[in-house]
């Protein structure tokens, strides 16, 4: 499956086969397996996770799996997060609020965001009892990948120039969309049954209100909008699974 392996090179910093001729079309067209995408991503988390609390005290192991995550990904959708924070809170208008997205530099805003975001991760994994730690972990990084292909397929791009987010955008189309969302659907009933189609859908309703709050702000959404949604439905799914896993 190219179109998954793509999809991971885009999602993660994991030493794939590359293909050389890949064009920016075909790494568009790759958003629809970005459900599955997570769902590997958790996959890995999870192995970490059964390694590290046989080996280490539970709070190590729960660092373990944040640096993992964060290794895995290239802290990819964090550094989006940060961009955003940035971003939406820079102004007067949209104009220079996207131009704040793309400073080097990370601004006080999107430094503490960053920052909290990994102390609240860290937090929610300290939260999660063992016996719902291997679908928890297996389902928040699948729900995060499942808001960006929705995002894609709901909310206009923000900028005019072309780029990876914009193909993303045009790749998102509405069949892709429904079978990425189907494969995100059919993931979170395997792994956790009813709870797991109930955490997958509430996600899915959290990273639609973020969009819209986006829109405030902007005139479409962006790769960090994006971005910065996947961390936030992340970090929900892993504070509500124990509460709706173990219900």
């Amino acid at each position: 499956m190219p179109s998954l392996v793509l999809a991971l090179q885009v999602l993660t910093r994991l030493p794939l086969p590359s293909r050389p001729a890949t064009t920016m079309a075909e790494l568009g067209r790759s958003v629809v397996w970005f459900p599955l995408a997570g769902a590997l991503i958790g996959l890995m988390l999870a192995v970490v996770d059964q390694a590290a609390v046989r080996i280490f005290a539970p709070t190590v192991a729960n660092a373990a799996v944040v640096f993992a995550l964060v290794a895995i990904t290239g802290a990819f959708h964090l550094d989006g997060l940060i961009d955003a924070v940035d971003g939406l809170t820079s102004g007067p208008d949209a104009a220079t609020r996207l131009a704040a997205m793309r400073q080097r530099v990370a601004g006080v805003p999107g430094a503490l965001a960053g920052c909290g975001m990994v102390f609240a991760l860290f937090v929610a994994l300290g939260n999660l009892p063992l016996e719902a730690r291997f679908a928890g972990l297996v389902l928040a990084p699948m729900c995060g990948q499942s808001a960006i292909l929705l995002g894609y397929a709901l909310f206009p791009y923000g900028r005019s120039e072309p780029g990876l987010s914009l193909a993303m955008k045009e790749g998102a189309t509405p069949l892709r969309s429904l079978l990425g969302l189907g494969v995100g659907i059919g993931v979170a009933a395997i792994a956790g049954q009813a709870a797991g189609l109930a955490l997958i859908a509430g996600a899915l309703v959290v990273s639609v209100s973020l969009g819209q709050l986006a829109l405030r702000r902007l005139p479409g959404l962006t790769g960090d909008i994006h971005g910065a949604i996947c961390e936030v439905t992340q970090l929900g799914v892993l504070l509500a699974a124990p509460a709706v896993l173990l219900r």
